[in-house]
């Protein structure tokens, strides 16, 4: 289990960035606090993250950090004092986990990135192998609570073969240079270690089985799990078989079979597709007016969409990997459900920040396990509590929306079931307890 990074939640007045409106802020770790007044939303419908059916004319009590009591207006009484907010035809979901991120750019764009990722209702989010110094000192601000932020979770520099991708990455030449990156990661207190495994179409390097063991049982001694980036389902097995769990995209050279999904399933395997990621090379093209969406700009960079529609369609349909990169996305659909089928877990990693807009991927990956065949109500489980179980396990303490929990949630202004695209229909952000102001 991962160890549980204190939740930042006061804001600054930067644009983007959420400020706080109530008083008090409470720690992940501080129980509730009976004489803190609540915060009580009655009346909307409840999705909880577990994909259960949802609750209508729901009330959620909320006490410092944590909610203290929820459910159905008939069984759920509603406390005197406090806050009172009506949620009469709004929709409350639980704090969006975004499992695939990379910052990058500088401090102050990675501090702009993490609030328009609040603003889009992801209050957890992991940043999967591209974290140097400046970065590690800022999740740590972002956990001290000096800097606005989701709860961040970080696998600092990640690992790849010498000459494979990213060039960033570390990449040892022989094994005992892997056990010492790994102690070094460890003295840096990460969360998790990343591998790069991927052909990426057999014209780069792929880090070998023998290393990727060093690694695996290093971090082990360690106790800290992995995590990789996977394309060939005989990596994906060879790593399950050294007790990885957490895959990133999905299997891609084949059609998975039963036996397959058998093994991922007694493995107690999951995965996070980016499925935004695999259509990215076309889609953001094809589709021209998702650049014009106010809130993409801002997630995005204004400068960047209108280099894309300027300078992107051309160079991005003269790829000679156009189909294949096509043929892979169909693919993932196609493992994905039938993973999902099989009883394995999928949650959302988005990939934002290597070509993905940050927070916009988020809402925009719970669209594609729609179309992979998932029902919204499992789409935005698989955003929410599936992602939390990655990190912390079955006790995580956020990601559904129960008594007890950390009061991280979305208040929608339409129904996400009818239309997951309405996730993006915010009206209001709680991370901690504490309302967000979206600016």
């Amino acid at each position: 289990m991962l160890r549980m990074p204190p939740l930042c939640c006061l804001f600054s007045s930067l644009a983007l960035v959420a400020a706080c409106e109530s008083g008090t802020i409470v720690p992940d770790a501080v129980a509730p606090d009976d004489g803190v007044p609540p915060i009580t939303v009655v009346g909307a419908t409840l999705i909880d993250g577990t994909g259960a059916a949802p609750i209508e004319d729901a009330v959620i009590v909320i006490r410092g950090n944590r909610i203290v009591s929820i459910g159905s207006r008939s069984d759920t009484a509603t406390p005197e004092g406090g806050e009172i907010v009506d949620g009469t035809g709004k929709f409350v979901i639980p704090g969006l986990v975004d499992l695939h991120c990379h910052f990058g750019g500088g401090r102050a764009e990675v501090e702009r990135v993490l609030g328009v990722q609040l603003r889009f209702g992801v209050t957890t989010a992991r940043s999967l192998g591209s974290d140097g110094e400046e970065n590690l000192a800022l999740v740590a601000d972002v956990r001290a609570g000096k800097v606005p932020g989701p709860r961040l979770y970080t696998a600092g520099r990640g690992f790849s073969a010498p000459g494979g991708m990213p060039s960033s990455a570390n990449a040892p030449t022989s094994e005992e240079e892997a056990v010492e990156m790994v102690r070094a990661l460890a003295a840096q207190n990460v969360d998790l270690v990343k591998m790069w495994v991927e052909t990426r179409f057999d014209t780069l390097p792929e880090i070998t089985p023998e290393m990727r063991t060093a690694i695996v049982r290093e971090a082990a001694a360690h106790g800290i799990p992995a995590a990789a980036h996977i394309y060939d389902e005989e990596d994906v097995r060879q790593l399950a078989d050294l007790g990885v769990t957490d895959f990133i995209h999905s299997v891609r050279d084949r059609e998975v079979d039963a036996s397959f999904v058998a093994f991922a399933r007694q493995k107690k395997l999951s995965f996070a597709p980016a499925l935004t990621q695999a259509q990215n090379f076309w889609y953001l093209v094809e589709n021209p007016e998702v650049l014009n969406d106010p809130e993409f700009r801002d997630s995005y960079t204004a400068e960047r969409a209108d280099r894309m529609l300027s300078q992107g369609r051309e160079q991005m349909m003269a790829n000679p990997l156009l189909e294949e990169r096509r043929r892979d996305y169909a693919r993932a659909l196609v493992f994905i459900k039938t993973m999902h089928d099989g009883g394995v877990r999928i949650a959302v990693g988005s990939d934002s920040g290597a070509g993905v807009a940050f927070g916009w991927g988020a809402h925009h990956e719970m669209q594609q396990l729609v179309v992979a065949g998932l029902e919204p109500v499992e789409a935005i489980a698989a955003a929410t509590g599936n992602g939390a179980r990655v990190l912390e396990g079955d006790d995580a303490e956020f990601g559904v929306l129960a008594a007890g929990k950390i009061a991280d949630l979305v208040l929608l202004d339409a129904d996400p079931l009818a239309d997951i695209g309405n996730t993006r229909k915010i009206a209001r952000v709680m991370q901690g307890g504490n309302w967000l102001e979206r600016r």
